[in-house]
């Protein structure tokens, strides 16, 4: 695996383009249908206006980037944040587009956002921007034709708000126009819990299949949002060994092993996860010294001493700075996009094993077509129903995977990619865009 030398700033397209160049390079595929998967079939784009709470206008970039329709309709969250841009949208599109289609779901890929920061928005000036959204992108939106979910900033209240726009604006009962609303309000059971699940199934099966003793295995977390603080309950429940854990403000190491439950207590009262330490940047250091924790940085905890580390917050953190200096076995992405093109050469020489964001985080979207189904049917499934066919849907898909990049020889980022694109190429052949 070499990634392309290239001039080109690296950005979240770029290192898009360079994973898909190297698997380009390794199944066989038309120059047409190569085309037709290096690019989005549509941008959209709007500026969106609201009155603040002090009487002025103030405006945000706005995006709906829709990858590819070949499977079915675009699906894909949207996420408010300041640096959330074009270049970001369109590749967090283009990897929805794979990771639909790696789990076989009946979707394309997608993604919207809106540039700006939560943290500076009152709660109604957060649901202006909300509906403003639909009401730019609504002629581009519907459960036949784009379906939007949460994504970093956004939650199921604001799922709600867009989508009652959505139904005021076109007199319609929407259920499945969006999906991760609340579950009152046309939501799924399962759908919090998806992302953790989802990558706590395909680790399960890693761990079985190499015949490992979990109460062995030491893990670190980088990140305990939704998805990273449910993956450590769910791995502390099933006997593994959590040594760190980090968000925002960095985190917390102890070599014998940390409670999760605890950690989430208290990051609830105090709002960070060394909260039953710290308050600020003020720590009771007896108290730490007693218990074995340690203060560390986000930084410092990729290369902390263990077997596996699953990224789960920001993209772009595993790179060919740091790749060498990290002492996993086993990556697991929870993050979208947490590792660059240089850093996966790096762990493939050191024998590191990664499994790829569009399918360890594929649990979300999974879950979210359950909810799609729900919608359209009018049915509620149980939560047990749901837990069954994620699991389902997720080991077939790993396995897929894992045969194809065992009987490849492909990493299992190229074979993820490669088992994606071939059932997106299909679908264009089943249609008629290129030849069969």
């Amino acid at each position: 695996m070499t990634p392309t030398k290239t001039s080109k700033k690296s950005t979240p397209y770029t290192r898009f383009q360079t994973t898909l160049g190297e698997v380009f390079e390794k199944i066989d595929l038309s120059a047409a249908e190569r085309k037709l998967l290096s690019e989005p079939q549509a941008i959209h784009r709007d500026t969106i206006t609201i009155k603040k709470d002090d009487g002025k206008k103030a405006t945000y970039p706005a995006f709906r980037v829709q990858f590819s329709n070949a499977r079915g309709p675009y699906k894909g969250g949207i996420r408010f944040h300041p640096e959330a841009d074009l270049d970001e949208v369109k590749a967090l599109a283009a990897l929805m587009a794979i990771k639909t289609a790696v789990v076989g779901i009946p979707f394309g890929g997608g993604k919207g956002s809106v540039q700006c920061d939560p943290k500076d928005l009152s709660k109604r000036e957060l649901q202006e921007i909300s509906r403003a959204y639909i009401r730019a992108f609504a002629p581009h939106l519907g459960a036949d034709i784009d379906c939007p979910a949460p994504d970093v900033n956004t939650t199921p209240e604001i799922m709600a708000w867009m989508r009652d726009e959505y139904e005021k604006m076109t007199k319609s009962y929407a259920p499945a126009m969006i999906t991760g609303k609340p579950l009152a309000y046309g939501g799924s059971l399962g759908r919090d819990t998806a992302t953790a699940r989802g990558g706590f199934f395909i680790l399960q099966e890693l761990v079985e299949r190499d015949a490992l003793d979990p109460s062995e295995l030491r893990v670190v977390i980088q990140g305990f949002g939704n998805a990273g603080g449910h993956m450590a309950e769910l791995l502390h429940g099933a006997g593994f060994t959590i040594v760190a854990v980090s968000d925002s403000h960095g985190g917390i190491y102890n070599a014998e092993g940390l409670d999760p439950v605890r950690i989430e207590k208290y990051k609830r009262k105090n709002g960070t996860v060394a909260g039953e330490y710290c308050t600020g940047s003020v720590c009771d250091l007896e108290r730490m010294k007693m218990d074995g924790v340690q203060r560390i940085t986000n930084e410092e905890l990729l290369e902390l001493p263990c077997d596996i580390l699953i990224p789960a917050a920001l993209d772009n953190v595993i790179t060919e700075a740091n790749a060498k200096k990290i002492h996993a076995k086993l990556i697991l992405e929870l993050a979208n996009g947490p590792t660059t093109p240089e850093a996966d050469v790096i762990l493939e020489k050191k024998g590191v094993k990664v499994i790829p964001d569009v399918l360890a985080n594929a649990g979300g979207v999974t879950v979210s077509y359950f909810e799609w189904v729900q919608g359209r049917s009018g049915e509620q499934w149980t939560a047990e129903r749901v837990d069954h066919d994620l699991k389902r849907i997720m080991l077939s898909a790993f396995r897929a995977v894992r045969r194809t990049a065992y009987r490849e020889k492909m990493t299992y980022r190229e074979a993820a990619f490669a088992v994606g694109l071939r059932r997106i190429v299909e679908a264009m052949r089943a249609r008629g865009w290129v030849e069969s």
